[in-house]
């Protein structure tokens, strides 16, 4: 065999995979068994054992998505790329400094994407810079979007099973690969981290109160997610008749739905994302793609089940970026934004056109008084930056009180110089900062030697995190753990500072 490969022994099989600057890789490794045919919209089934070597060379295929773009200015940020996309989309990737009994710390990625698009072999997520930089084995993993993740539908229960959460599932099942297998490749599966960002994010504090998920991880980084978002069954119900109406059914079997083309259930989510509310009250559907309540995975609310002690001897480490929502609106084109639209936007997410009013008020006046850009667009982004991410954050944060896992938080302030450094500190900014893939992003972080050295030091406090529990580092000891009379917040940016008290009256709004 050349000497450029190596082996393992797992339980399923043996796998043979890449060593790469003294890295052993192993890209697309099979986790669960394909979800296709009548497991399609099935809970993840056990893995079979297969003969002989199974190469791990290359990644698995992603699971099926909308299109992403190849070029334009947000080409590869969110972790977009072009990747082979398929039903059979549960695979694995695993970089490790060595295939031993070193009992390494485990970190495994959950990618975002909004539950409907992302892979877990973006380039953007590339392990090896983690790995040899801090001795870790990192994982990371695709699973289920989209309404092939996330379809609520009764009619999908089987054999007792609750219907719906299928990418959550996923997920877990992975994390028992991990607790079966990593010690094979150096991993200690007694220290396993996740961390994720954006719908990642949310899927890391979903795990941390799910009562499926106790004991496969100890450690949790939540980086711009939050935990107290979840769907009814009722308002999902509401709006199935719609999704079925894209595919031309009405009141399908399970039967009929495990028949259809992935081709057109992928159209349906689409074209529900891309309607008119005006027209069809079910627009952006995919987003109601997510999780609910079902006794097994989630028998709460998230952060209710915090709050009453669950996940609290896991330690956390959550944050948000200064201007999460910069991106985002970028993103949907929201350039031009007069004071009305803003408001009508706002409404139906805050609680109806007096408390939209009040916000967007408040935050205005406040950013008056510290000298701040008060056009719409800039008052729009600092309302839903606050009401998406930080204030969720702090919410999760406050009700950690009493846990016996440190609590510990932070904020990004690094500016990106993208539109000519209009976004701020944007969404998704620091992931490249914390995988050192910067330079597949030079356009979004910047080329400024800073960028590199806030990366560097953000990868430490990453990798200490998933090693000790606590995010110090010798560059940085004595980080105080967060509590919610003093809300102690690490800011990571030209200036890295601790504070216990940035912007608490627009964060009072949320609480």
């Amino acid at each position: 065999m050349a000497s450029n490969t190596s082996t393992v022994e797992t339980r399923r099989g043996d796998l043979r995979g890449q060593v790469e600057s003294g890295l052993h890789v192993f890209r697309g490794v099979p986790y669960a068994q394909p979800p296709v045919g009548d497991l399609r919209w099935r809970r993840p089934q056990p893995l079979e054992r297969w003969d002989g070597v199974r190469d791990a060379l290359e990644f698995g295929p992603i699971s099926i998505q909308p299109p992403r773009p190849a070029a334009g200015p947000f080409a590869g940020i969110m972790g977009h790329s072009q990747e082979r996309t398929s039903e059979d989309c549960l695979y694995l990737n695993v970089w490790t400094p060595g295939l031993d009994d070193a009992r390494r710390p485990v970190m495994l990625w959950i990618h975002g994407g909004g539950l409907s698009s992302g892979s877990g072999s973006s380039p953007a997520y590339d392990g090896s810079h983690l790995a040899a930089r801090g001795n870790a084995v990192i994982v990371t993993i695709n699973y289920r979007l989209g309404s092939l993740g996330f379809l609520p539908d009764p009619v999908l229960a089987t054999d007792g099973e609750a219907e719906g959460n299928f990418g959550f599932h996923d997920m877990v099942a992975a994390l028992e690969w991990v607790r079966d297998e990593i010690a094979t490749f150096g991993g200690d599966p007694g220290n396993v981290t996740i961390f994720g960002e954006s719908a990642g994010g949310i899927a890391v504090g979903i795990l941390l109160a799910s009562p499926r998920a106790e004991g496969l991880f100890h450690r949790a980084i939540i980086q711009s997610g939050a935990a107290d978002r979840i769907h009814s069954r009722g308002s999902v119900a509401e709006m199935l008749p719609y999704y079925y109406r894209e595919l031309g059914l009405d009141h399908p079997s399970a039967d009929e739905l495990r028949r259809l083309p992935a081709e057109d259930i992928l159209n349906a989510q689409s074209a529900l994302a891309a309607a008119d509310p005006a027209a069809n009250p079910a627009a952006g559907l995919h987003g109601v793609f997510n999780a609910v309540i079902e006794d097994e995975l989630l028998d709460a609310i998230p952060i209710d089940a915090v709050r009453e002690g669950r996940g609290s001897g896991v330690d956390l480490l959550a944050g948000t970026m200064r201007n999460e929502f910069t991106l985002l609106s970028a993103m949907a084109g929201l350039s031009d934004l007069n004071e009305e639209r803003a408001l009508e936007l706002l409404s139906p997410l805050v609680g109806g056109s007096e408390r939209a009013g009040e916000c967007y008020e408040t935050y205005r006046a406040l950013r008056i008084g510290r000298g701040e850009p008060t056009d719409p667009l800039d008052v729009y982004n600092a309302v839903m930056t606050d009401r998406q991410y930080r204030g969720s954050t702090r919410r999760l944060l406050d009700v950690r009180e009493g846990a016996s896992g440190g609590t510990y938080a932070y904020l990004v302030e690094q500016q990106s110089p993208m539109f000519e450094g209009r976004l701020g500190s944007p969404h998704a900014l620091d992931v490249p900062l914390i995988w050192g893939t910067n330079d597949l992003m030079r356009d979004f972080v910047g080329s400024d030697p800073q960028v590199d050295q806030l990366s560097r030091f953000m990868m430490d406090v990453w990798l200490n995190f998933a090693r000790t529990g606590n995010p110090g580092t010798q560059a940085l000891p004595g980080w105080p753990q967060y509590r919610s009379d003093q809300p102690y917040t690490m800011i990571f940016g030209p200036d890295v500072r601790t504070t216990t008290a940035d912007r608490e009256e627009e964060l009072a709004l949320w609480r």
